[in-house]
């Protein structure tokens, strides 16, 4: 008799460790508002979260990346707006010059003004985005443009991963803003026609300049389609970031009205425990736990 008894008072004991532990469980859960606090708890959710957190600084590199990008890509569209203004001020210069009613001492002028129009370019060719030159290729570090407005950068294109498997070129090369475009050289050719004073060496500057107007409209087109494959990217980021927060939140956060019923209702059931097992046993328990 004396061994059944000692059995029921180890089953009951056991039984009520268990609603404790489960008391304390349901407690942690109703006070942080999450399903468990290791992944020994439940290895398939916390298998999700460590999955998702990894997603999600993917996306925070991603972030970086668009943001570095579109800085980039705004000051490279602020630079062939001036440009085209540039380039728009010089044909005006040598259609008057190269009028019958120019003459020696307006075309002087011109020159000067010209002149100030290349310095202003290659100071364009030069505009950095923080400590990098925004037009030297890869050799951010260098500057492309010497005063003569000969190119030291290089043709590499610079890109940056704003997505999985998402690569955006984000500038032109300062060979392809003026040297291929043609801008430096229409605009050293009409400030050597206004030197010499040709009247037609003057206006036939014109057609080069248009050329390069032309083709620094083609590199803005460029510009703005890579933004707006940001602008989408961005998207498509926010998306992600979005879907793997609920999955996250899914496996991981609980319902806390849920929670709360759970937690009163094994309150409920330890306590009526303890009661009947005090009289099933003649024992107060309450002290023997202590």
């Amino acid at each position: 008799m004396r061994i059944s008894n000692n059995l029921l008072q180890q089953r009951v004991l056991r039984d009520l460790q268990g609603n404790l532990t489960r008391l304390a469980q349901a407690q942690t859960q109703v006070s942080t508002g999450k399903r468990f606090e290791s992944m020994s708890e439940d290895p398939i959710a916390g298998g999700t979260v460590i999955a998702t957190d990894r997603g999600l600084r993917g996306i925070e590199q991603y972030r970086r990346n668009t943001t570095a990008a579109r800085a980039r890509t705004d000051a490279e569209e602020a630079v062939l707006s001036q440009v085209t203004d540039l380039l728009a001020r010089a044909k005006e210069l040598a259609l008057q010059e190269g009028s019958s009613t120019a003459t020696s001492q307006t075309r002087t002028i011109a020159k000067s003004e010209v002149d100030r129009i290349i310095e202003q370019v290659i100071q364009l060719g030069n505009t950095q985005v923080g400590d990098e030159y925004l037009f030297a290729g890869h050799q951010v570090g260098t500057q492309p443009f010497d005063s003569a407005g000969l190119y030291w950068g290089d043709d590499g294109a610079r890109q940056a991963a704003v997505g999985q498997n998402y690569l955006v070129t984000t500038n032109h090369t300062g060979r392809e803003l003026l040297v291929a475009s043609g801008v430096l050289n229409a605009l050293q050719g009409l400030s050597t026609a206004l030197g010499t004073g040709s009247q037609a060496g003057v206006a036939a500057t014109a057609y080069a300049i248009d050329t390069a107007y032309d083709n620094t409209q083609v590199m803005l087109a460029t510009n703005g389609a890579r933004v707006r494959q940001i602008e989408s990217a961005m998207q498509n980021t926010d998306a992600l970031e979005t879907s793997l927060t609920l999955r996250k939140s899914d496996a991981q956060d609980i319902d806390l009205e849920t929670a709360t019923t759970r937690f009163v209702g094994i309150q409920n059931t330890l306590q009526a425990a303890l009661l009947s097992t005090s009289k099933l046993l003649n024992t107060t328990l309450t002290d023997y736990l202590r």
